[in-house]
């Protein structure tokens, strides 16, 4: 049998582990958090956009409160002059 072939498939040794080293990455615990921030930024985006339909909404009402007002305060005024 030729030696390097022995060599081969000998055991390879574990490297030492340093205790104080940060742990390894889990790519697994990383999807899970990506889903998550993409979660969070797509219920965002709607609070987001209901909130801009709903100050539409009330710019929309304030504007037609405020020509109705003006149209009673012009009629009121050409009623004092009168």
């Amino acid at each position: 049998m030729n030696p390097n072939m022995l060599r081969a498939m000998k055991a390879k040794k574990k490297r030492p582990v340093d205790p104080n080293a940060p742990p390894r990455p889990n790519l697994m615990t990383h999807n899970v958090k990506i889903r998550t921030l993409e979660q969070t930024i797509a219920d965002l985006e709607e609070t987001a956009q209901n909130a801009r339909m709903r100050i539409d909404a009330l710019e929309r009402k304030l504007q037609n409160q405020t020509a109705y007002l003006q149209g009673l305060h012009d009629t009121v005024s050409t009623l004092r002059r009168k």
